[in-house]
């Protein structure tokens, strides 16, 4: 901390003096003067003595640390899926994305306020409104291979990021009823919980992995250990003898956390209890909600062609009966990005069908899909015939004098040089040797 010599010994004719650049008081220039020079750590003393916490912090470190000095109410707790709170964070580690340079990505998160359950999240390179979408939808639906979460809550926490304020999720949350309350900017308390789940992500899993940049670095800024986060090296880092993980593999990495996080790991807030024991313990209703209505919730990845061995996705062909004769195609799917058990498929906008990985499908969706091709060989072949019928009908049906006369000629002429064909193929006769023959020579191939 400087002072400012010139402003206590300025002289009492001076019209105006300057500390740090700030003009001081006519009652404090009448106040200090004739005064002896205070020395810098009496001042020092003095403002640590004067100043609260959160004044000290704030001279020193800005928002942030008046915010972390701060005191704050704590909410009454309530019941079980009845409040969420949404937020995004950009993950401290890199991983290789499909294409381009090493990046950090961001992750979207779902946590229940009464029992802290993380009940969806997305991870993406950039957030956006399908990755909230994706999570949200990860939170409403109840499946039982996470555990006995998925409801639809009565109101959601969220922030003023522009993703949240995005139209599509605006439309969901208002046609499920859902109350989203935005927070105030620059208020992370306001969504205490989420911010302190985020905490434990970093302390409890992202800090022992390869890649971690909140770790220790050299004299040059550069990471210890064998990756390096600097801009050069990320747009280095596939040819590198050490790569990041992909982040294919850093999402299923995080799905076992995320279930560790919900099953095993104790919290103190409560008591003791990991949040599926909260979740059980909670008697507040659950408003479930079929993941067929959700459809309109799943993140749209554009369109796709049907091949020869369906829908070609994430390195998997999902096949589906209803996609069967309609090879060449193109449709629309959605997905969840984390989850590749099955994709919806659009018509434009209309859904068409759930597809599923052909390399996993049960004894019973295979027969399913024979069955249906069958059917749809049967019913084309049966529209043939019809209209093969219809075409050798419409002479006779023709009315008129004039048109008649022709029709009779037509016929006459066609009828006779029928006969003429079949003099010359079969010079014995007509009969099931000649048919024979005919089919034979219909079925062997030109040399």
């Amino acid at each position: 901390m400087s002072v400012n010599s010139g402003a206590a010994l300025a002289s009492p004719d001076a019209l105006e003096v300057l500390a740090a650049g700030v003009p001081v008081p006519a009652s404090l220039r009448e106040g200090w003067r004739g005064a002896p020079p205070a020395a810098i750590r009496t001042l020092q003393k003095a403002f640590r003595r004067e100043l609260t916490a959160a004044e000290a912090a704030a001279w020193a470190e800005g928002e942030q640390g008046q915010r972390a000095a701060g005191v704050y109410l704590t909410r009454p707790a309530g019941h079980r899926n009845q409040t969420w709170e949404m937020d995004h964070k950009q993950l401290p580690i890199l991983v290789m994305p499909p294409r381009g340079a090493a990046c950090c990505p961001w992750l979207t998160t779902v946590i229940d306020d009464a029992t802290r359950v993380l009940a969806g999240w997305a991870i993406a390179l950039t957030p956006h409104a399908g990755t909230v979408l994706t999570a949200v939808r990860m939170a409403l639906v109840h499946d039982p291979a996470r555990g006995p979460f998925g409801a639809i809550p009565a109101r959601v926490r969220i922030d003023r990021g522009l993703e949240f304020a995005a139209g599509a999720v605006h439309d969901a949350f208002g046609a499920l009823c859902i109350d989203p309350r935005r927070m105030p900017a620059f208020s992370p308390h306001r969504k205490g919980k989420v911010e302190r789940v985020h905490r434990t992500i970093d302390q409890t899993l992202l800090c022992g992995l390869p890649g971690f940049t909140g770790g220790p670095r050299d004299a040059a800024g550069r990471l210890y250990g064998p990756l390096d986060d600097r801009f050069a090296a990320r747009l280095r880092a596939a040819s590198a003898p050490v790569t990041p993980m992909p982040i294919e593999a850093f999402a299923g990495l995080f799905a076992q956390w995320a279930d560790w996080y919900n099953t095993e790991r104790p919290h103190d807030g409560l008591d003791g209890r990991t949040p599926l024991q909260a979740w059980q313990d909670d008697p507040g209703p659950l408003h479930r909600i079929s993941p067929d209505r959700l459809r309109h919730l799943l993140l749209a990845s554009g369109e796709r062609t049907i091949g020869k061995d369906g829908i070609r996705f994430s390195n998997l062909a999902y096949i589906a009966p209803e996609l069967h004769g309609r090879r060449g195609q193109r449709v629309q799917i959605r997905y969840m990005p984390h989850d590749d058990r099955c994709i919806e498929v659009y018509l434009g906008a209309t859904h068409l069908c759930t597809a599923y990985p052909a390399q996993r499908l049960t004894a019973e969706q295979t027969q399913a899909f024979l069955e249906n091709a069958a059917r749809e060989r049967k019913r084309l072949t049966r529209e043939r015939r019809k209209a093969s019928a219809r075409t050798r009908a419409i002479p006779s049906t023709t009315s008129g004098s004039a048109r008649s006369g022709a029709s009779t000629s037509a016929s006459t002429t066609s009828r006779a040089s029928s006969r003429t064909r079949r003099t010359r193929r079969s010079p014995t006769g007509a009969g099931s040797g000649c048919s024979s023959r005919r089919l034979t020579a219909a079925w062997t191939p030109t040399r």
